[in-house]
């Protein structure tokens, strides 16, 4: 998919302000581990979340950053309706 075919920001966002909902993975495996990796090489990846703060991807890296005692996370701001919109036109 080319990137530019769905809006995106960048910016860091305060991690209590995240909602976690219903989620599909339910093991989130080992975190301790995740976190030492992050607090060596830094967060490779963004956390995603919707432009109302609802966690899409990244509850793993998420935790692994509060036990690391971030405040606040970098994410990706998608907006998961034009998203869906833009998948359903290119299928």
């Amino acid at each position: 998919m080319n990137p530019t075919t769905y809006q995106t920001h960048a910016l860091w966002q305060a991690i209590n302000s995240i909602k976690i909902g219903k989620r599909f993975r339910k093991d989130l495996g080992d975190i301790d581990a995740l976190a030492r990796s992050i607090n060596e090489v830094g967060l490779l990846h963004p956390i995603v979340i919707t432009p109302d703060g609802e966690l899409l991807a990244g509850q793993r890296r998420l935790e692994a950053c509060k036990k690391l005692g971030w405040e606040e996370v970098p994410v990706r701001i998608i907006g998961i309706k034009e998203f869906h919109e833009k998948m359903i036109d290119q299928a």
